[in-house]
């Protein structure tokens, strides 16, 4: 899970990558529009609903796509498995350390720095008091982009990632006033072992289904779905006739859909990619209590968001179960302090995740820095490969994973001109016209393959 300071939790990014299911929760802070304040973010989705990593806290305005990578599966993705969906069990705090000294050790071998100390003139892991000098490090777009596609999303041992790291990661307890610096500086870095943070993830670790059990099959919720992995923000006013000239509307749309049958496409989306048999039982058995709480085998689906219905007139609305296996689906909730005084999710929300609640500043004084801007909690629960196309926030971000893994792709302010966004009016203003995962498009922005950017998986 990921939690975002009004899109992620705990984390300023640009970029974005799921790799599996998981789930996010943001808060955001508003601030007035600023171009020299805006980050540019990419942001890729792997494989994440119960693996935990850490806070990633980035406080520069912006954030891009999620990208992930493939590698042949291999005799270790078993073992992986059981990792990626423990079993409910007592654990003694020995073997709890244990536990997470495993994913420390499984994330490592799988994301290696690609950089030392003498390149970057800073050790990530022991930086230094005062952001450095042109902090964080960045190299060119071509560079980043072609060492891994944003399309590439699952990483099995012994095969690993070199990630273009230049982000510091700060541990909470030991590293608590070098990161408020950072923090304070606007500088974009990564916050790990904060005790109230790991306390909701061993929770939900400790349980997988905890969050199912509280969600339920039965209440819907606001989801995006695709046909392809990308999303993209757009809101068309007035229809299709009024979109720009060349302006292809993005395949991504919104439904309701129940937090249950959401897990179940996740699952789903896992069970290819690892060909696990033991994860593909599971999904058929849920979607058949689905279907024979449905009544039928076919479900409706609502018409796309942001477009007007006289544009949708013909369109098929049904939505079959063969479609839903090969789509990709973005699920979320928004809670908002308002909300938390009356509705049941929304107050779900703020008493789990204390460290975004504006009103508990003992718990929320590090990623909210004025409680008066907090404008709610967004959480985000995605699948293996989600992208979330890149984009830039007016905002600062506070991103939290609980669960599964996430990559970032982050660039100065000073960048966002170099990657063909979008103007201001435009169905997707702040986002990029040019697909990250796709090289041939870089041609027609020679200046994209310029633009410096880094990246971190979190």
């Amino acid at each position: 899970m990921a939690l975002e300071h009004r899109r992620t939790a705990a984390s300023s990014s640009k970029d974005k990558t799921d790799r599996k299911s998981k789930s996010g929760t943001v808060k955001r802070r508003r601030r007035k529009s600023d171009p020299n304040k805006a980050t540019c973010i990419a942001t890729v989705t792997f494989a994440a609903f119960f693996l935990s990593i850490g806070f990633v806290a980035n406080l520069f305005l912006g954030k891009w796509g999620d990208s992930n990578t493939i590698a042949s599966a291999n005799s270790d993705s078993r073992r992986l498995l059981k990792e990626w969906t423990p079993k409910k069990e007592d654990m003694s705090s020995h073997d709890e350390k244990e536990k997470l000294k495993q994913k420390e050790e499984r994330y490592h071998s799988l994301y290696r720095p690609k950089f030392d100390e003498k390149t970057l003139g800073y050790d990530i892991f022991n930086c230094p008091p005062q952001p450095p000098e042109d902090y964080p490090m960045a190299w060119k777009t071509s560079e980043v982009l072609l060492n891994w596609n944003p399309n590439d999303v699952t990483t099995i041992a012994p095969n690993y990632r070199e990630v273009y790291q230049g982000l510091c990661v700060f541990d909470y307890e030991r590293q608590y006033e070098i990161a408020l610096t950072y923090r304070n500086a606007e500088k974009p870095f990564v916050i790990r072992n904060d005790p109230k943070v790991m306390a909701v993830v061993k929770k939900w670790d400790d349980d997988p289904e905890y969050l199912h059990k509280v969600l339920g099959d039965v209440e819907e919720y606001r989801t995006e779905r695709s046909p392809v992995n990308q999303f993209m923000w757009y809101r068309l006013r007035g229809g299709k006739s009024n979109s720009p000239a060349g302006y292809q509307v993005p395949p991504n749309d919104e439904t309701q859909m129940p937090f249950g049958e959401w897990l179940e496409h996740a699952l789903d989306k896992d069970a290819k990619a690892l060909g696990s048999a033991e994860l593909a039982d599971r999904v058929k058995a849920m979607k058949e209590r689905r279907l024979t709480r449905a009544g039928n085998k076919n479900e409706v689906g609502d018409e796309p968001l942001g477009i007007d219905d006289e544009d949708n007139k013909g369109q098929d609305d049904e939505e079959s179960e063969e479609s839903k296996e090969n789509k990709w689906y973005y699920f979320r909730i928004n809670a908002t302090v308002k909300g938390a005084k009356k509705g049941r999710i929304d107050k779900f929300v703020y008493d789990e995740l204390t460290f975004f609640d504006p009103r508990k500043r003992e718990d929320s004084s590090f990623y909210i820095v004025d409680p008066k801007e907090e404008r709610g909690i967004n959480c985000r629960f995605g699948m293996r490969g989600v992208i979330a196309a890149n984009h830039f926030d007016m905002s600062r971000n506070m991103i939290a994973i609980f669960g599964g893994e996430r990559r970032y792709v982050l660039g100065h302010p000073s960048q966002c001109s170099k990657m063909a966004l979008y103007p201001r009016g435009h169905p997707s203003l702040r986002h990029s016209a040019i697909d990250w995962s796709n090289p041939t498009e870089w041609d027609k922005n020679p200046e994209f393959k310029e633009a410096l950017i880094n990246e971190v998986v979190s």
